[in-house]
């Protein structure tokens, strides 16, 4: 299970381009299309090990994609 998406981890991060805070903008696979939050998340997994969650900054929009590692249920 991924600790970030079941709100048992906050991941923190500053932008690298400007020093900002960046906010956790979910899962990447969310993304993916208007009814993909909705479909099974394992179908979506391309490993076992990580969680891809999108990060934008609060300032400036710069985006980044951070692999979160999934822990044992």
């Amino acid at each position: 299970m991924c600790p970030v998406c079941n709100g048992i981890l906050v991941e923190t991060r500053m932008c690298p381009k400007c020093g900002g805070e960046m906010a956790d903008a979910g899962r990447t696979t969310d993304f993916y299309g208007p009814y993909s939050p909705y479909m099974e998340f394992d179908s979506f997994l391309q490993t076992q090990t990580t969680c891809i969650h999108l990060y934008t900054c609060q300032d400036c929009t710069y985006e980044e994609t951070v692999e979160i590692a999934m822990t044992e249920a």
